[in-house]
């Protein structure tokens, strides 16, 4: 084989590759007409028109913040409650204490025991009994002041002193 100087172009064999091109950009700017535009606006906020629907939410703000202070106060009066039921009990306990304390150094035992001890007192004998007799005859009236009331008074007294 002989060299000669002839060249190949392989590429005309390749699958031509095709260029990318980008697609065009589209106006997305929609035109409306005045009248058709005049439609779509959002229309103003009136306070008037909102007046209802704050004075609305105000209301049950106010409700909730009521019922959630009520609450709080409950809570806190139940807790003061058991706070003081839980000092009655104690306070009942002592109580039950000292008055058995009490009884047990106030029995009759004990009080004739002091009595005899402690003031050198006996227990009484028949010769320190004295009889006293009263007269026959006496008797106790009470005497009312003279009173200036009017005639019903008076008649209201001396019914009474008719009945008794």
């Amino acid at each position: 084989m002989a060299a000669s100087n002839t060249a190949y172009d392989f590429g005309m064999f390749e699958p031509k590759r095709r260029e990318v091109q980008e697609p065009a950009r589209q106006n997305n700017v929609i035109e409306l007409p005045r009248e058709r535009l005049e439609e779509n606006r959002r229309p103003k906020r009136s306070i008037l028109k909102m007046l209802p629907t704050i004075l609305s939410f105000l209301i049950i703000a106010g409700m909730a913040g009521a019922y959630i202070y009520g609450q709080v106060q409950l809570a806190e009066l139940s807790d003061s409650l058991g706070v003081v039921t839980k000092q009655l009990s104690e306070d009942q306990s002592v109580y039950t204490q000292m008055k058995m304390k009490s009884e047990a150094q106030t029995s009759l035992q004990s009080v004739e025991n002091y009595a005899s001890d402690q003031l050198g007192m006996e227990k009484v004998n028949r010769n320190q009994i004295e009889n006293v007799t009263l007269a026959a005859g006496d008797k106790t009236q009470v005497l009312l002041p003279a009173q200036n009331g009017s005639w019903f008074s008076e008649l209201i007294g001396s019914i009474r002193r008719f009945l008794s």
